[in-house]
This record gives structure tokens, C-alpha cells and sequence, in this order.
């Protein structure tokens, strides 16, 4: 089954990043404390904060969504929750974005599609999934 395999794959790769993600985040948020305690004053410190949570809970609902992936794919009936769980990240992976606009970044189209590849790639294979229950 071929939507099994995608499945599986994006699963595995979402695992493996949201892994490394939320170590990066728990990182960024201790950086930011030392940085704040050398210079004397946690002025303005209150967005890098509020970012490097937003990317450590993304990386758990990256982490979480990876996991369900994998029993989507042993189970067929729980690929439709697993749809949902990409529509989700692709949405943060476009909020994310627009929070970076928002802060001065440049747009960039490749940046915009590598973002929403693999979430995509993800809803796909739990739809293919999910389409072996129907036939």
C-alpha cells in the first residue's frame, strides 16, 4: 500500500524533527535566561520567550502527530484523526510564517513550500490510509 508508506515515512521524519526541535526549544529557552542573567536585565526578552515556547509546543504536536501516524498505519480507522493532525501543523507552519513577516522577515516561496511539504505529504498518506477502509 502505497499511502502506507508515505505514512509511515512522514511519520517517522516528524518524530525525528519534532525530537530535535523540542531539545532545540528547551535550549533557546535556557539561552535566554543566560543571556538575560549576563547582561543584567531581562528587558525585552519577552518575545524571544514567547517564541522559543511556541516552537517547543509545536515540536510536541509535531512529536505527538508523528506517533499517531505510526498507528495509523497498522489501524486504518485512525488515519482521519491523523488528517486532521496535518491540516493542524500546516497551519502552524503558516502562522509561523506570518508571525516571521510580521517581525521583519523576507517571504520566500521555497521556504513556504519545504514548510508545507511535509505536513502535506503527511495529510496524504493518512487519506490514502484512510481510503483502503472504504474499498
Amino acid at each position: 500500500m502505497n499511502g502506507q508508506k508515505i505514512l509511515k515515512v512522514t511519520s517517522i521524519l516528524m518524530i525525528v524533527g519534532g525530537i530535535i526541535a523540542a531539545i532545540t526549544g528547551v535550549i533557546a529557552l535556557l539561552s535566554i535566561s543566560t543571556l538575560a542573567a549576563l547582561s543584567g536585565s531581562a528587558k525585552g526578552t519577552g518575545l524571544l520567550y514567547a517564541s522559543s515556547i511556541l516552537v517547543t509546543l509545536a515540536s510536541v504536536i509535531q512529536l505527538i502527530a508523528g506517533i499517531k501516524g505510526l498507528g495509523a498505519c497498522s489501524d486504518p480507522q485512525k488515519a482521519a484523526g491523523c488528517i486532521k493532525w496535518g491540516i493542524f501543523i500546516a497551519g502552524i507552519s503558516i502562522g509561523s510564517m506570518i508571525a516571521g513577516l510580521i517581525g521583519g522577515a523576507s517571504f520566500s516561496i521555497t521556504s513556504l513550500v519545504l514548510n508545507l511539504l511535509l505536513p502535506g505529504l503527511y495529510a496524504y498518506g493518512a487519506t490514502q490510509v484512510r481510503n483502503t477502509i472504504d474499498t
